[in-house]
């Protein structure tokens, strides 16, 4: 009886950690996107659309960062406030560069890395942590 009481115990214990977990992870998700108010989430599957094509029609800002990265993240309180002061003149996004191949095919090698693209053309980058003025001031130059 004592090793059925033991076994029912340590299930129980097991199945409540693993829901504190899997909450905790959902509440960690849903605490970044809150964090980013209006910033997209950019991937290989939604860069065309989100990107090259939005980008004939406003600037596109575009922010490659991992999130192991303390200086990329260090960037996200002005992407927020950028996103939220240009919503609907341009288009503020963060790209993963370890879960998505086309930070390749924009040789991306340090991090972080800010690119403004219009008209499907790169019309300035930016590397490290960069002021929001610069950056608003770059969006502004682009037409937003």
């Amino acid at each position: 009886m004592k090793t059925s009481g033991i076994i029912v115990v340590t299930i129980v214990c097991c199945l409540v950690l693993g829901g504190l977990i899997i909450g905790w992870s959902v509440y960690q998700r849903s605490d970044i996107s809150e964090k980013l108010g209006h910033v997209r989430d950019l991937t290989d599957d939604n860069f065309e659309k989100e990107v090259v094509e939005a980008s004939k029609s406003k600037p596109i800002l575009v922010d490659f960062y991992a999130d192991w990265c303390m200086p990329c993240k260090m960037l996200d309180p002005s992407l927020k406030e950028l996103a939220q002061e240009f919503k609907g003149r341009a288009v503020i996004g963060k790209l993963n560069t370890d879960k998505n191949l086309i930070a390749r095919r924009f040789g991306i090698q340090r991090i972080p890395a800010v690119f403004i693209i219009r008209n499907q053309e790169i019309k300035d980058v930016f590397y490290g942590v960069v002021s929001t003025d610069r950056m608003r001031k770059a969006l502004r130059e682009f037409g937003a």
